[in-house]
């Protein structure tokens, strides 16, 4: 019987029994997977920059920086919003809304992105228009407001004042097992066991250095709740007319026109679902907003216009170098000026797993929003870029 079957008939057989073989590995090992479908990224990018749309007469360059998010930093869906100074506005968007490139629906201007740490603008207009109003002050003391802090263990809570919460300088290490409790870390001090703050023992004496944290945005979302005596949510939903934009607080689901993210675990451990991967709650005043581009450049320029101190008002405190994109923060951005001669341009950046989001506004009044559902495998080195790209054709948008 065997002698009567041809070559090619075995040939073809093998082919087969190695296609399924390799199909049944990647179906079961779903590590393996992961990783393969990380290695097509170049195939998925050039699938995405091939699918831009831009408003009329935007300039070239925002569909530029698409381009380069998508080949370089890992992102495959990206919208970009640009406000001259004198209001007119463009957009560009680029890449497909659900996982798949051509089989999903293209990205649009109307499609949802989380905001990431960009929320904290929120946060701090608010707390910025309480101390314009008299409710507060940069001198206020975090326990007058928050009356659980009665009797710490480390006195110098205590002292912790809101201009300090504002500059990430309230003695919170983001290194420490205090620092970012709601991203897992630590304990669950912030919103759900403010008490606990009787108990920790700060990283540093507040005032003394810089130190990026979470847990201290979260507190200043805590203060605006307890002297509007409603939830945060509703108080800067109302405040800032969320009912006629598409902002909205994040839950631990997909929204439905929400994009998908291009994040997956190719590690032994880590996160498989992003949307239960953190406490939304407790990010809700530190990374807890979504929406589009445009709404987003609409409401930083509106916060931007306010009569100081405001998003852009630095503090005398934070002696740093102006002329490096780093961790110089004012009250809710971080100024970049090359020299004493250039134009200042002030920054707000964020990111989960699976997405950045950045903002920049011009001291003549341009503001620039950019949201990806993707991070750069650069880290801090290649956000940089792109905000200098963005300061380049902001400042000289010629």
């Amino acid at each position: 019987m065997f002698k009567n079957i041809k070559k090619t008939d075995c040939f073809i057989v093998t082919v087969l029994l190695f296609i399924v073989s390799i199909l049944g590995y990647y179906y079961v090992n779903t590590l393996a997977r992961a990783k393969l479908w990380v290695k097509s990224y170049p195939i998925r990018a050039e699938l995405s920059v091939r699918q831009v749309s831009c408003s009329d007469n935007s300039p070239s360059w925002l569909s530029d920086i698409l381009r380069y998010q998508t080949r370089h930093n890992n992102a495959p869906a990206n919208q970009i919003a640009y406000i001259e100074p004198n209001g007119t506005a463009y957009h560009c968007e680029n890449g497909y809304s659900g996982k798949y490139p051509i089989l999903s629906d293209a990205t649009t201007a109307q499609t949802r992105y989380r905001y990431a740490s960009v929320t904290k603008l929120w946060t701090a207009d608010m707390i910025l228009s309480l101390i314009k109003d008299g409710e507060l002050s940069l001198d206020t003391k975090l326990s007058d407001v928050i009356t659980e802090i009665d009797e710490p263990k480390d006195t110098r809570v205590n002292d912790i004042t809101i201009g300090q919460l504002l500059l990430h300088r309230a003695g919170f290490d983001r290194y420490s097992v205090f620092g970012q409790d709601m991203f897992g870390i630590g304990k669950d001090i912030c919103p759900n066991h403010i008490t606990e703050l009787n108990n920790i023992e700060l990283g540093f004496t507040p005032d003394t250095k810089t130190s990026y944290s979470n847990l201290g945005y979260c507190l200043l979302g805590e203060v605006v709740s307890r002297i509007y005596n409603k939830p945060y949510t509703k108080v800067i939903a109302e405040n800032y007319n969320f009912a006629d934009t598409s902002l909205r607080f994040i839950p631990n689901h997909a929204m439905s026109d929400e994009v998908t993210y291009n994040y997956v675990e190719t590690g032994l451990t880590g996160h498989t679902d992003i949307y239960t991967a953190f406490d939304y709650e407790g990010l809700a005043s530190a990374a807890g907003l979504s929406g589009n581009a445009i709404n987003l450049a609409q409401q930083v320029q509106a916060m931007s216009l306010k009569p100081p101190p405001n998003i852009m008002t630095d503090s005398s405190k934070v002696a740093c170098d102006l002329t490096q994109i780093a961790e110089c923060y004012g009250y809710a951005m971080v100024p970049y000026q090359p020299n004493e001669q250039s134009a200042t341009i002030y920054y707000r950046d964020g990111n989960l797993l699976g997405l950045s989001s950045l903002v920049a506004v011009s001291d003549s009044g341009g503001v620039v929003a950019l949201l990806s559902n993707g991070t750069s495998n650069e880290g801090v080195k290649g956000s940089s870029k792109v905000k200098m790209m963005i300061y380049q054709h902001v400042i000289d948008p010629q």
